[in-house]
This record gives C-alpha cells, sequence and structure tokens, in this order.
C-alpha cells in the first residue's frame, strides 16, 4: 500500500466519525475547563476574603502595636461574627481600639470575654464562635437568636461560664458541650431546646445547671449526682418523665433544687434529706406519688418548699416543724390525709402557707397563730371542722386568708376584724352560722370578701359599703333577710 493510499484511507475514516460524537467531546472539555476554573476562582475568592478581613484588622488602630498574630486572628473573627449577625449597633470596626469594642475583653493579647447580654442579636450563633479559644465567659442571654448551638463550640476549652438563655434557639444540647472540663455556669433556660438532657456528669468542675423553660425530654440522667460541686440545678418547665434519680443526694453541697413542671413519677426519694445546704426545692406540678418523707425534715437551712400539684398521699409529717427558716411551704393540689399538724406553728419565719385543695381533716390549730410573719393562709378545699380559731386574729402581717369550701361551723368571729392588712377573705362553701359582723366593715383594704354557700342570717351590713377598694362581693346562697343596701 503506498503512503498516498493510507492517508485517503484515514480521511475516510475521519467522514465515517459522527458529527454529534465530536460536538459532545467539545462541549465535555469546555465543562471540564470552566468547572475547573470556577473552582480556582471561588478558592481564590474565599483566600481573597479571609485576608481582606486579616488585614483589615493588621496595621490598624484595632490591633495596639506591637501586633500580635493572635489577637489579629481573633479581631478577625469577631468582625466576621459581626457581619453574620448584622450588628451594626456594636462599635467592632477597625477604627475602634479592640480594647474599647463593646462586650469584648482583652486578656493578654486575646480576647477572653464577650458579653453581649440582651443586645437585640438575631440570627444563629455562628460556628466561628469556636475559634476564640482562649474565651473564658460567653454571654449571649437575652437576645433573639434562632437555630441550634453550634457543636464547636465544645472547642472552648478554658470556657467557664456559657450563657445562652432567653432566645429562641432550637434542637439538642450538642455533646460536645461534656468537653467543657474547666466549665462552671451553663445556662440555656427560656428557649425552645428538644432532646434528652446531654451527659454532663463529666463536667466535674460544673456548679450552676439551668436548663428550664425548654422542650427536653427523656429522664433526668443519673450521673448528674456525679457533680459534687453543683449548687444550683433547674430542670424545671420541660417535658421529662421518670423518676427522680436517688443520686441527686449525693450534691451535698445544693442550694437549689427546681424540678417543676415535668411529668415525673414515682415517689420523692428520702435522699433528698442529705442535701443539707439546700435553701430552695420546686417539684411542683408534677406526677409524684407516695408519701413526703419524713427526711425532708433535716434540710434546716430551705427556706423555700413546693411539693404542690403532684399526688402525693398520707400526712403531713410533723417533721417539717423543724425548718425554722422557711418562709414558704406549698403542699396545695395533692391528696394529702390527716390533720394539719400543731408543730408547723414553729416556723416562725413563714409568710407564704398552702395547703389547700387536699383531704384534711380536724380542725385548725390554734398553734398557726404563732405564724406572726404570716402573709398568706390557704386552707380552702379540704375537709376541716370546727370553728374559725379567734387566734388568727393576731396575725397582724396577713393579707390573704382562704379557708373556703371545708365543713367548718359557728359564727365568722368579730376579731378578725383587727386584720388591718387583709385584702382577701374568702369563707364561702362552709356552713358557718350566724350574722355577717359589721366589724368587717374595717377591713379598708378588702378588695374580695366571699361568703357564699354558708347559712349566713340576718341582714346584709350597710357598712360593707364603706369598703372603697372591695371589688368582688360574694353572699349568695345563705339565708340572708332583709333590703340590699344602697
Amino acid at each position: 500500500m503506498t503512503h498516498n493510499q493510507s492517508l485517503s484511507q484515514v480521511e475516510r475514516a475521519k467522514r465515517r466519525i459522527p458529527a454529534r460524537v465530536i460536538l459532545s467531546a467539545f462541549i465535555l472539555c469546555w465543562a471540564i475547563f470552566t468547572i475547573s476554573g470556577l473552582i480556582l476562582v471561588a478558592g481564590a475568592d474565599t483566600s481573597v476574603v479571609a485576608q481582606q478581613t486579616t488585614s483589615l484588622c493588621a496595621n490598624s488602630i484595632a490591633i495596639p502595636d506591637p501586633e500580635d498574630p493572635n489577637l489579629v486572628a481573633d479581631c478577625s473573627t469577631l468582625l466576621n461574627i459581626k457581619t453574620h449577625w448584622g450588628a451594626t449597633s456594636l462599635n467592632w470596626t477597625t477604627t475602634t481600639p479592640i480594647t474599647a469594642w463593646e462586650g469584648v475583653t482583652i486578656t493578654i493579647s486575646r480576647v477572653t470575654r464577650l458579653e453581649l447580654n440582651r443586645k437585640q442579636l438575631t440570627g444563629t450563633i455562628p460556628a466561628a464562635l469556636g475559634n476564640l479559644n482562649k474565651l473564658d465567659r460567653v454571654d449571649l442571654g437575652g437576645n433573639d437568636l434562632t437555630g441550634s448551638i453550634p457543636p464547636a463550640l465544645g472547642n472552648l476549652s478554658q470556657l467557664r461560664e456559657l450563657y445562652l438563655n432567653t432566645n429562641r434557639l432550637t434542637g439538642s444540647i450538642p455533646i460536645e458541650l461534656s468537653r467543657l472540663s474547666n466549665l462552671r455556669r451553663l445556662r440555656l433556660y427560656d428557649n425552645r431546646l428538644t432532646g434528652s438532657i446531654t451527659e454532663l456528669g463529666n463536667l466535674s468542675r460544673l456548679w450552676e445547671l439551668h436548663l428550664g423553660g425548654n422542650q427536653l425530654t427523656g429522664s433526668i440522667p443519673p450521673t448528674l449526682g456525679n457533680l459534687s460541686f453543683l449548687g444550683w440545678l433547674n430542670l424545671g418547665g420541660n417535658q421529662l418523665t421518670g423518676t427522680i434519680p436517688t443520686t441527686l443526694g449525693n450534691l451535698t453541697i445544693l442550694l437549689g433544687l427546681y424540678l417543676n413542671d415535668n411529668d415525673l413519677t414515682g415517689s420523692i426519694p428520702p435522699t433528698l434529706g442529705n442535701l443539707r445546704n439546700l435553701g430552695g426545692m420546686g417539684l411542683h406540678r408534677n406526677n409524684l406519688t407516695g408519701s413526703i418523707p419524713t427526711e425532708l425534715g433535716k434540710l434546716t437551712k430551705l427556706w423555700h418548699l413546693n411539693l404542690g400539684g403532684n399526688q402525693l398521699t398520707g400526712p403531713i409529717p410533723p417533721a417539717l416543724g423543724t425548718l425554722s427558716n422557711l418562709q414558704g411551704l406549698s403542699l396545695s393540689g395533692n391528696q394529702l390525709t390527716g390533720p394539719i399538724p400543731p408543730a408547723l406553728g414553729t416556723l416562725s419565719n413563714l409568710q407564704h402557707l398552702s395547703l389547700n385543695r387536699n383531704h384534711l381533716t380536724g380542725t385548725i390549730p390554734t398553734a398557726l397563730s404563732r405564724l406572726i410573719n404570716l402573709r398568706w393562709l390557704a386552707l380552702g378545699g379540704n375537709r376541716l371542722t370546727g370553728t374559725i380559731p379567734t387566734a388568727l386574729s393576731t396575725l397582724s402581717n396577713l393579707q390573704s386568708l382562704e379557708i373556703l369550701n371545708n365543713r367548718l361551723t359557728g359564727p365568722i368571729p368579730t376579731a378578725l376584724s383587727t386584720l388591718s392588712n387583709l385584702n382577701r377573705l374568702d369563707l364561702g362553701g362552709n356552713d358557718l352560722t350566724g350574722t355577717i359582723p359589721i366589724q368587717l366593715s374595717k377591713l379598708t383594704k378588702l378588695g374580695k370578701l366571699n361568703l357564699l354557700a354558708n347559712q349566713l342570717t340576718g341582714p346584709i351590713p350597710p357598712a360593707l359599703g364603706t369598703l372603697s377598694n372591695l371589688g368582688v362581693l360574694r353572699l349568695d346562697n345563705n339565708q340572708l333577710t332583709g333590703t340590699i343596701p344602697t
């Protein structure tokens, strides 16, 4: 075959290649070239943006001489965070020294604190916050932040205080927060967080854990009992289920325990009586059952105890009368039985006593008249019998007396007219007899007077018309006679 013959065969072969194959190959080569170019350009743009931000901080008024590269990097991160939030009101600019930036604290050429509470911040919490690895305090509480908590915050190994409360954060609590071994205070309350409580039992230095007012589910981790330095635990206002772990009794320096407004079941662990430093305990509005442990009488530093709104049964332990510092005691809305212990009359600091809506029986102890600081006495909705003790008239600070819906008999004591601070007198739904004492007109601060559904007789005292603050007057369903005073 000659050379010219070979060339002609090649030409014929070329003619046999379809035009669409050539076009497809051309398009493929063009696409690869274009995408490669875009990737290079995008990479160049990202690098340029980072360089521009860093260069804005470098050699600027924001960074003092001599420049520290770590502070330049922190400055760059903060400017990016400001842009992310669109927080134009913050004075974070290159023309303002970083030491004067609002909410920013500098220690040894590093950003160590970021305190932006109630600065009307919006948007999400940027993951870049995790780059400020010398932070020991972050306070973003009281803003309008949304989205989830970035797992990158788990990189802040020196963090001692993290406040993200009172925002609109969603999602779960990142497991990465359990790496913050130096953390002392964690406040995530009043958000919209969901999921279970992350295992935080290895945060051995934690003093305050406040996760209240969210939508957390699941049980309370027993490992929280390992937090031996915990002084404040608030998990109230969630949707937690299960029982109260007995291990919480190991938290011997705890000052406040609030598990209220959940769906907790089971009994109150007697081990909680080991919390000898406890000042406040709120277990109200759950589904707790069983009796009130007498061991709670060991909590001699307790000033507030609320077990209301459960399904507790049995008697009120007289041991509660040893809680000499108690100012508020609420056992209302349970199924407690038996008499009111006279021992409660030894609680000389008590200001609020709520035992209403139970199944208590017996008479009202005259010992309650020794509660000289009492302002609120609620005994309604029980099965109490006997008369209203005249001795209650010695409670000169009393503002509200509620004994409605019991089985009390006898007259209304005229001595009650000496309770000059009383603004609510609720005696309805009993079997009280006699006339309405005219002396009640001396209660000039009275805003509500409820005497309905008794067996009161005689006329309505016209003097009641002089009670200028009276907004509610219920006298119906009695046996009153005469005309209605004008």
